[in-house]
């Protein structure tokens, strides 16, 4: 496609971005200095419909992109994607994020909280799943006579921490059984904890519930580290678009982002290919999502394993800020990642 009909098609897809209304040839030679006239405009629209850019909607002298539009425009951001690497928003985003979050679910919730409010979208996200298989250590910590806190590592590094109740357990008893544990876990696959069957010395039988409580927590540890979460938010801002100002479309919508087994089977993304992927419209397998655009980003890709975020709109979406504003988040997850992992308090994905 030539210089001169680029030019029109990214006016005419600005424009509608912008407006909602099909665009007429005076539209563009009034607004846009594409240096020709508004006839030769006419024909190069023209052209641009007979090679499936365009379409022209009932009684309207304009046009307005189709699907094949957008995805040449998107095409061309790309080509120019190094502008889309904000280091220093990035940073900024990921220090509001640690500052207000205590914990790593509070981490992913303001995450996707503050996309749906910079990008106006509906703004989710799919945590890593976890790489790790075993148990490389435990540590049991005796706060005081009532409390002692649980720390399990698994192999990979993701680390989780319990607060559990004790009761008449010496230190020295509380030594012995850490060991014991330690033997009988590290290295055990997770699948096989359950089964676990620990022997206890006719002195240790008396402390046999605590040990139990562990075992048993140590169980959940491997459902919790093999699951995958999806967290969303913004969903009432589709209803700021023209697109979506039919209710029961909207609620359709809003139906199937609520539905989150069917949501994490549209989003989920096992072989990203480049740092952001849009899809657009009809590119969509499921037909709810086949007059939306997809945005998303892979984050924490140097940990083995990743997750994703991204964001939901209608196909007339501002793709240069959003393509970027998402990066921009993807960077600001893995660098938060990065800092929470070394920090002293270990929260792990």
């Amino acid at each position: 496609m030539d210089a001169r009909k680029i030019n029109i098609l990214n006016a005419i897809i600005e424009a509608y971005i912008d407006m909602p209304t099909p665009v007429g040839s005076r539209t563009l030679s009034k607004d846009y200095d594409l240096g020709v006239s508004s006839a030769t405009i006419r024909n190069e629209m023209a052209d641009l419909e007979d090679l499936g850019f365009l379409n022209k909607p009932h009684q309207s002298a304009g046009r307005i992109p189709s699907d094949k539009a957008y995805r040449f425009y998107v095409d061309e951001i790309f080509k120019s994607f190094r502008e889309f690497h904000d280091i220093d928003a990035s940073e900024k985003i990921k220090d509001r994020l640690l500052y207000t979050s205590r914990n790593i679910e509070d981490f992913y919730k303001n995450a996707v909280n503050l996309l749906a409010s910079v990008s106006n979208c509906t703004a989710y996200l799919i945590t890593p799943q976890k790489a790790d298989t075993k148990i490389k250590r435990l540590t049991l910590v005796k706060i005081d006579e009532e409390t002692a806190l649980l720390v399990l590592i698994g192999d990979k590094g993701v680390i989780e921490r319990y607060f559990l109740e004790i009761e008449n357990i010496s230190d020295e008893d509380f030594y012995y059984i850490e060991k014991v544990l330690n033997e009988k876990m590290s290295g055990i696959d997770f699948d096989k904890i359950e089964s676990l069957k620990i022997s206890l010395s006719d002195d240790m039988i008396r402390h046999g519930k605590f040990i139990s409580n562990v075992v048993k927590i140590a169980s959940k540890f491997n459902k919790k580290v093999s699951s995958i979460e999806i967290y969303y938010d913004g969903l009432t801002n589709i209803l700021n678009f023209d697109e979506y100002r039919d209710l029961d479309k909207a609620k359709d919508f809003m139906s199937l982002v609520e539905d989150r087994d069917s949501l994490f089977q549209i989003l989920k993304n096992d072989n990203f290919t480049g740092d952001v992927e849009v899809i657009i419209g009809s590119e969509n397998s499921a037909n709810l999502m086949k007059e939306n655009t997809i945005i998303r980003a892979p984050f924490a890709k140097d940990f083995g394993t990743y997750g994703s975020i991204g964001l939901i709109g209608p196909v007339r979406i501002d793709y240069t800020r959003l393509v970027k504003v998402v990066k921009t988040f993807s960077d600001a997850l893995t660098r938060g990642l990065k800092e929470m992992w070394g920090s002293t308090w270990q929260m792990m994905i």
